[in-house]
């Protein structure tokens, strides 16, 4: 029997071999594949990793776009409501400085502080204590801009927003107590505009009264509408405001400056003042005096003393009445009255009396003593004489030799009002020289420049002491001589 073994075992690594090239060629065949094989494997990977990120880019894509769209909406939203903000910031803090400026300075008013000093205080108080340093002082120069993101522009709009409201319950809560206060001080306008009304018509009635035949009727009857008008305004029952009293007071106080101003001058009802001089004649400056008088075409009253009026003096009283100034006596010479006897008193009067008729001038009417000194029995003289006393309520100061002509001019301007009888001296260069002044400043005041009988029209009594139109001194007769009190 042949030995196969050793072939058979021969036979195999060669068919080991054989195998092992056989699968080595098909590996070689399998990983070295074709050119044209290996390109469609390319393109078949590329068409995959294109339809991949076309899928991607279809989902992504679009997230992107909302996303930046949201953002751009969002600082779209946050610039405009930063600009709306900022614009209503901008128009309340008009407002608000507004108001708060006007609420201070009623607070700081003198008429507030009159009314109601402890509203006034209060609202003072209230507005000091604004601190508006960080709410509202420094945003007034802050600004919303496109170029800020949507972060800084929301809290910038926040801001604004803190400050509006802070302003607004700042002016209403300052708003509240200015109309508080504002409230008593037009309460209290009104009543003075009220009060002010009733005394224009009281005036109103007395020139009504007095034009009666001095004023056209029609004028009159103008007036009298206007007064009743001003009544009904008046009643208790009426509910006027400020503005309706202001047009009937300035429509009555129209009318009756109406009638005035078409009747003869009657201090009554105008602004008169009377320029007197004691002492006189003095043959070397009265005439200057009386010159200066001419000059500024003003009437004054001259109280003589008996003892000058003789000679060519009696011509310069002749002069004094011919240019419309009026004569008044300080009876023979310049002594205190009081101290004479009722018989020496009595003779005193009666001789001055006569020596001024005897210059071709009327009897005195008006009476002044010395020093302005005077007793009951000098006022029972004057009485028996048929004359007024007349003493002063301006005293120009002119006897008192340190005095200049501006000085003298001065404390006549200084002191003067309505119905003042003002006390000068004949016989001083310094007051001739004060004249210009003193005509010239009363007149630029409203004053009309009469003499005593033309300012005490009505008035004037026999034995009645005037310091003024309408200033007695019946009710305070001293009993031994002397100033009276007033």
């Amino acid at each position: 029997m042949s030995d196969d073994s050793s072939d058979h075992r021969n036979d195999q690594p060669d068919q080991l071999v054989a195998d092992a090239d056989f699968f080595d060629a098909a590996t070689k065949t399998a990983a070295s594949p074709s050119p044209h094989r290996r390109r469609n494997m390319i393109l078949t990977l590329v068409a995959a990793f294109v339809v991949i990120a076309g899928v991607l880019a279809a989902i992504i894509t679009p997230i992107i776009g909302a996303y930046h769209r949201r953002q751009q909406q969002a600082h779209a939203t946050a610039l405009t409501d930063c600009t709306a903000a900022q614009r209503e910031f901008a128009t309340l803090n008009t407002t608000y400085t507004t108001t708060i400026s006007s609420a201070g300075k009623l607070a700081d008013g003198d008429e507030a502080k009159t009314v109601s000093e402890e509203h006034a205080t209060a609202l003072t108080s209230k507005i000091d204590h604004i601190d508006d340093t960080h709410t509202v002082s420094s945003l007034t120069a802050a600004n919303c801009a496109a170029d800020m993101s949507t972060d800084a522009l929301t809290d910038l709009s926040g801001r604004f927003t803190i400050a509006n409201t802070s302003m607004v319950n700042r002016m209403r809560d300052v708003q509240t107590d200015a109309d508080t206060l504002k409230q008593l001080v037009e309460g209290a306008r009104n009543a003075d505009r009220r009060g002010e009304l009733q005394k224009e018509l009281t005036f109103a009635n007395t020139v009504y009264a007095r034009s009666e035949n001095n004023a056209p009727a029609d004028l009159r009857a103008g007036l009298q509408v206007q007064i009743e008008q001003a009544k009904a305004v008046l009643e208790p029952a009426a509910t006027a405001t400020n503005a309706q009293i202001n047009d009937a007071l300035a429509a009555l106080t129209k009318a009756a400056d109406a009638v005035v101003a078409a009747m003869p001058l009657d201090c009554e009802l105008s602004a008169c003042v009377a320029l007197t001089f004691d002492d006189g004649p003095n043959k070397q400056v009265t005439p200057q005096l009386l010159a200066a008088l001419k000059q500024a075409d003003v009437p004054a009253t001259f109280f003589v003393q008996g003892q000058f009026v003789s000679g060519s003096n009696k011509q310069l009283l002749a002069t004094m009445a011919a240019q419309g100034h009026e004569i008044g006596s300080m009876s023979w010479r310049h002594k205190q009255l009081h101290t004479l006897s009722a018989d020496e008193l009595t003779r005193w009067f009666h001789d001055t009396d006569e020596v001024i008729e005897d210059a071709g001038v009327a009897k005195p009417t008006l009476f002044r003593p010395p020093d302005g000194a005077w007793s009951e029995a000098v006022v029972e003289t004057a009485r028996a004489d048929g004359q007024s006393v007349i003493l002063w309520n301006v005293d120009a100061r002119d006897w008192d030799a340190k005095t200049s002509a501006a000085d003298i001019a001065d404390n006549v301007l200084d002191s003067a009002s309505s119905g003042a009888i003002i006390a000068l001296h004949d016989g001083n260069e310094r007051t001739v020289e004060a004249i210009p002044q003193i005509v010239s400043g009363l007149r630029e005041r409203g004053f009309h420049l009469v003499t005593v009988s033309q300012l005490l029209t009505d008035e004037l009594d026999p034995g009645t002491v005037f310091y003024a139109r309408g200033d007695t001194a019946q009710d305070s007769l001293p009993s031994n001589g002397g100033e009276p009190t007033r």
